[in-house]
């Protein structure tokens, strides 16, 4: 988004000048941004910007050879470049030659919403025979005549605040909130919040303000407020107020209480801000019924930690704070940006196990998988995205991922990438916090005490203290989950656990090398002598009588003796959609290891 951008394009308009209008409407791979905005007049000026450097040199430019050439519009690619010269990333632009005071009413309309950054949506062709321009906010059209379809598209768009392309019939749209949706609420008129509502300006935040003092309720208090309501209390304002899910309130005033608490409880504000002291916090808290999701949005004491003391600098922390509520980031410092980010190398079920423990825990992961992973636990190995694109495991949902540059936009949606990448690429490029090698393969394929400040490993096949800080014990026993500083895990006995009496006969191996099939699924119940897949024509036969709990996916190659199956002798009282106790033991060993390093930093 862009400051004053349309208030400037208005501007030229009432001065008869024809400018350009430069609009990303479209973003692949590593990019700086996804949304930004110029007006460019013809003598190459420009306000708003897109990026900077190198994209912003290139979209003048063009928009300088639409006034030559006298065209209408540009739409084409800028492409990223890394040093070594490979393309990280494209940013989509699309240049409108304005001209003719072409919808002259839009752009005032606009300029007036921008002056008050009140949110609304911009839409524009992008083919089609003859180019439009549309403005719609949340009440409905404000210029134009867009379709019934479009202008609900509009205001779902105005929702999530994130531009969209939308294909109707034979004409493609893209639809912009140039303005932020965020609403911010002070309830108070004092000094603290007056400096918020100052910076929430610059920041382009639509600010309105509740009170019951008329010296504190005045415009030129709040020169930039959409709306100030001053009545006898705070409850008859909050009521005559709209609160929506992109509402951040912020209380500073004298006249509030429970009885006010508990009404923005019930709102859907997303972040409800009380500036008390601590004995008025405890009290106020003391008499409200906080029910966890309340928790998540009430916020006192308010603000970042950062020393703040003046109103304007509280005004910085609040609104940090805001940012960071209204974005999903953690509000680290950019110099640890990956400090919460842990690379899992394997998604077989006991690294399941670590995974939705870690991403429970609060932490950033990224997985790595081969392309093809050979697990049999299906239904609780995260591995399985790399055959389905997505599965969920005990409500955490791995995606696959195509490339490193969609690893963080997958984390930000609450999920868990998973990358084909078994070298380990992408702990060289990453530079993660701590990585966890949980292939299991009983050797090291490669992990070293370099790839990350510290380095887990699972299992045998790893020595603490050479090529692992820590190593992860996962022989069932007393010791199962312990963690090693120095030294091995005990060594693989080749023999499986034992479970309802049976170790060896419930695991099932390939009795020759070929491609594997079965029409089984999980959660079959077999008996002993039943066929439960093919390698090749060879059939498989079930060894003991239980439930089907590990399948190899079918079209797989395999080796003479690979393992292909797993019955579970507990039949139908066996578990095969969450994870293992063993899995949750190993990782609850792998949590306090990165949390008691991480605590340290």
């Amino acid at each position: 988004m862009s400051s004053s951008v349309f208030s400037k394009a208005n501007a030229l308009q009432q001065e008869q000048k024809p400018f350009a209008l430069v609009t990303i409407v479209g973003k692949e791979g590593s990019a700086s941004r996804e949304n930004g905005r110029m007006v460019v007049r013809s003598d190459t000026h420009f306000w708003g910007t897109i990026g900077g450097g190198e994209m912003e040199a290139f979209a003048l430019e063009k928009a300088v050879s639409l006034f030559r050439e006298d065209k209408e519009s540009w739409i084409g690619t800028f492409e990223i470049k890394q040093v070594n010269g490979q393309i990280a990333g494209k940013i989509n632009l699309c240049i409108e030659h304005i001209k003719d005071n072409a919808d002259t009413e839009l752009f005032a309309l606009a300029a007036e919403k921008e002056a008050f950054h009140s949110p609304f949506a911009y839409i524009m062709t992008l083919d089609g025979t003859e180019r439009k321009r549309y403005l719609v906010d949340k009440e409905g059209t404000l210029y134009g005549k867009p379709s019934s379809l479009l202008e609900s598209l509009a205001k779902d768009t105005l929702q999530t605040g994130k531009g969209k392309q939308l294909r109707i019939e034979d004409t493609t749209y893209f639809v912009d909130v140039p303005q932020g949706c965020t609403t911010l609420l002070l309830i108070g008129g004092g000094h603290v919040n007056q400096a918020i509502a100052s910076l929430a300006d610059t920041l382009q935040i639509e600010v309105q303000v509740l009170e019951t003092r008329m010296e504190f309720a005045r415009q030129e208090l709040f020169p930039k407020a959409g709306n100030i309501v001053c009545t006898p209390t705070i409850m008859e304002a909050l009521q005559a107020t709209t609160i929506t899910d992109n509402t951040f309130v912020v209380v500073a005033a004298h006249a509030f209480g429970d009885k006010e608490a508990s009404y923005l409880l019930s709102t859907e504000a997303r972040y409800i801000g009380i500036l008390a002291s601590s004995n008025k916090e405890r009290a106020l808290r003391s008499h409200l019924s906080l029910q966890t999701k309340d928790e998540k949005r009430l916020f006192s004491p308010i603000g970042l930690d950062l020393g703040s003391e003046s109103p304007e600098e509280i005004a910085v922390s609040v609104l940090a704070e805001i940012m960071k509520v209204r974005s999903g980031t953690s509000g680290s410092s950019l110099k640890y940006q990956n400090r919460s980010l842990v690379i899992v190398r394997g998604a077989g079920d006991l690294a399941t196990g670590v995974i939705i423990r870690l991403v429970n825990a609060g932490y950033k992961v990224l997985a790595l998988e081969t392309d093809k992973p050979t697990v049999i636990r299906c239904t609780v190995s995260l591995a399985q995205a790399m055959f389905d694109k997505t599965t969920t495991v005990e409500n955490i949902t791995a995606v696959r991922c195509e490339n490193m540059d969609k690893v963080f936009s997958i984390i930000k949606e609450g999920k868990v990438p998973i990358l084909a990448d078994p070298e380990g690429e992408a702990i060289r490029q990453l530079r993660p916090l701590c990585v966890v090698d949980a292939i299991l393969a009983k050797k090291n394929l490669g992990t070293t005490m370099q790839d990350a400040p510290l380095v887990i490993a699972l299992g045998p096949g790893f020595t603490a203290g050479e090529d692992c800080h820590v190593v992860i014990e996962t022989k069932r026993g007393h010791t199962l989950g312990s963690i090693i500083t120095e030294g091995k895990a005990i060594a693989d006995s080749g023999i499986p656990g034992i479970i309802g009496g049976f170790g060896a006969e419930r695991v099932i191996r390939s009795p020759q090398a070929g491609i594997f099939h079965s029409d089984r699924k999980l959660g079959d119940i077999v008996q002993k002598g039943d066929c439960i897949a093919q390698v090749d024509d060879q059939p498989i036969l079930a060894t003991i009588d239980g439930m089907l709990r590990g399948l190899l996916n079918k079209g797989l190659p395999v080796t003479k003796g690979f393992k292909v199956a797993d019955i579970d002798p507990r039949g139908k009282e066996a578990q095969f959609t969450t994870c293992s106790d063993k899995a949750k033991a190993i990782a609850g060993g792998v949590l306090e290891a990165l949390d008691h390093f991480k605590n340290g930093l």
